[in-house]
This record gives C-alpha cells, sequence and structure tokens, in this order.
C-alpha cells in the first residue's frame, strides 16, 4: 500500500463524560444503518463529480448502503455547501469539495459557512497546469515572463475566484507582469479558448492540458502545484522560477460541524481505505488525481491556511466576482 494512503486515524483522547463517550462510540460502530447522500456542488462530468463517482461504489459496498451523488450547482460552489452546511449531522450528508471553496466563500462574504463544516478527509490533488498555445515562441515560464515585457498577453480561466485565476494572480502579484485575464464560464470553453489561441495563456487541470499537448495544440511549462506532480515528474512547477507562487488543487470530503467526532474518524478510515483500493487508485489516476489522503485535522489546516492566502490574493489583485 502507498505509505501516503496508509490510514492514519488520529488517536487523540478528548475529554467527554465516559457515558457520552460511550454513546459516541457506539453510535460509530453502527454507522452506517442507511443510505449517505453524498453532495456534489457543480454539475455532472467535472473533477468533483468525477471523484464523488469514483469513491461512491466502494464506500457503499464497504457499508451495504447506498450512497447517493446529489449535483447541487450554482454560486461557485456555494450553493452545494451552504445545503451541506445546514443539513443534518448526523453523518448521513457529506459533500465532496475543491479548493475552490476558499476563494468563493471570500469573495461572497460566506466564510461563516466554512465554520458549519468539518473536514473529513483530503482525498487528492488534481494538478493544474499553466499553458500556452502551441505557436508560442516560448517554452519555460522565464521566457513567458520575457515575452510579456514585451507584448500584451491575456489568460483564460474558468472564472472568478477559480483555481486558475487564483494561481494566475498570485504569478502576476510576484513578478509584476501585466497579463489581462480573461474569465470563462467553466473550463471547457477557457481551454477551447487556450487551444483556439484566443488567449495567451491559460491555466487547466494537468489531465485536460495533456491530452492537447499529444495533439500538438499546446505546450505545458510548469503545474501550479508546490511540488512536481507524480503524474508527470518531468514537468516544472511554477515556483522554481518564481518563488511562492503555489497553488494545491485539493478535493476532500467535509460533513457538517457538529457531525460526532467518532464518525468523522470511521469515515475518515474508510475513505482511506476505499482509496487505496489499486482498482479505484487506477480510477483517479486515469482521470488525472494524484491521490493522497490526510487526518481530519490536517484537512482543517490545510483549509484554514488556504483562507490566509488566497484572502491575501484575493484582496491585492482586487479579484471580484462575476
Amino acid at each position: 500500500m502507498n505509505e501516503l494512503l496508509r490510514p492514519r486515524v488520529a488517536l487523540a483522547l478528548f475529554v467527554l463524560p465516559p457515558c457520552l463517550l460511550a454513546a459516541g462510540v457506539a453510535v460509530a460502530q453502527s454507522y452506517p444503518t442507511k443510505s449517505v447522500r453524498l453532495i456534489v456542488p457543480a454539475a455532472p462530468g467535472g473533477g468533483l463529480d468525477i471523484m464523488a463517482r469514483v469513491i461512491a461504489p466502494p464506500l457503499a459496498a464497504m457499508w451495504g448502503q447506498s450512497v447517493v451523488v446529489d449535483n447541487r450547482p450554482g454560486a461557485g460552489v456555494m450553493l452545494g455547501t451552504e445545503a451541506a452546511s445546514k443539513a443534518p449531522a448526523d453523518g448521513y450528508t457529506l459533500i465532496m469539495l475543491n479548493t475552490n471553496l476558499t476563494p468563493n466563500a471570500i469573495l461572497q462574504d460566506k466564510l461563516a459557512v466554512l465554520k458549519r463544516l468539518v473536514g473529513v478527509i483530503k482525498i487528492a490533488d488534481l494538478p493544474q497546469a499553466l499553458a500556452v498555445p502551441a505557436a508560442t515562441p516560448v517554452s519555460s515560464v522565464k521566457e513567458l515572463l520575457a515575452l510579456a515585457k514585451t507584448s500584451r498577453l491575456n489568460y483564460s480561466s474558468a472564472g472568478h475566484g477559480t483555481v486558475g485565476n487564483i494561481c494566475a494572480e498570485m504569478l502576476k502579484l510576484a513578478t509584476g507582469a501585466d497579463i489581462t485575464h480573461v474569465p470563462y464560464k467553466g473550463g471547457a470553453p477557457a481551454m477551447t479558448a487556450l487551444v483556439s489561441g484566443d488567449v495567451s495563456m491559460g491555466i487547466g487541470s494537468l489531465a485536460s492540458t495533456m491530452a492537447f499537448v499529444k495533439a500538438g495544440r499546446v505546450k505545458i511549462l510548469a503545474v501550479c502545484s508546490g511540488k512536481r506532480s507524480r503524474l508527470a515528474p518531468d514537468i516544472p512547477t511554477i515556483s522554481e522560477t518564481v518563488k511562492g507562487v503555489e497553488l494545491e488543487n485539493w478535493l476532500g470530503l467535509l460533513a457538517p460541524a457538529a457531525t460526532p467526532r467518532e464518525i468523522v474518524r470511521v469515515l475518515n478510515a474508510h475513505v482511506l481505505k476505499a482509496i487505496a483500493m489499486p482498482e479505484v487508485q487506477q480510477r483517479l489516476i486515469d482521470n488525472g488525481y494524484d491521490v493522497q489522503g490526510s487526518t481530519p485535522e490536517e484537512f482543517r489546516k490545510l483549509i484554514d491556511s488556504d483562507i490566509a492566502r488566497y484572502s491575501k490574493v484575493i484582496r491585492e489583485a482586487k479579484i471580484r466576482v462575476d
């Protein structure tokens, strides 16, 4: 088993009355006893939806209960997120989210919604790639920045506050590059604009971008992650050229904040078990995911770190919602 995926369920002891502790353990041991709803705050077919539909079957088989994927798109993941945050905190409503949660909550002044959720597990990263049309006379981030000094460049993203927008603005803030943002309504039209040469550069998922690299339509200059992706180790990171410009596009599972800690632990352990299954790992890898795994505490720290970092970028770059 991949060392990163070994169950790392924390053994911290919480000071609780013995009767409450025993009751919580009993609930966790019997969980789940009915169908579990997994909210996906995005339309079918995207990264969040694919992840949910890959992990739902092994969890259902493990539990002997159905896992129903409930797509709730709208308001940049916040519509479904608010619904999940107000659901009964009994472990029977979960939500699949990604890095877009934090900038959307900041931009829509809904950080309070995050306090009504608890992180269960970071499941994987979906690495983002900085790419240019194949005909562009650059082959590195350094050369792209040099070109930006002599030419008017623009970039496509899936919209204001998305990971592509945040990563590009981080690069601009760090270098002073003057590159105009051209937001699109979704990753597919943003990628189409890049492939057709309507924009000078774009940031999209590594997996989807690689398909156009193989077709000779685009060139990938770097990934946005802090370290090179295990899926494409030969591609450098942006931070290798411009220190501090890094963004992890994570996907993870959350639940209403008052969900019993024992159930959160059970969920964490079961998802770790599911994503360690060779057939599940292969499906995730085939769809461009870099499988990770975490404890609930590690996931919470990651979200808190995102809030601090992206609040600064949004403020300094003057990013606004559509």
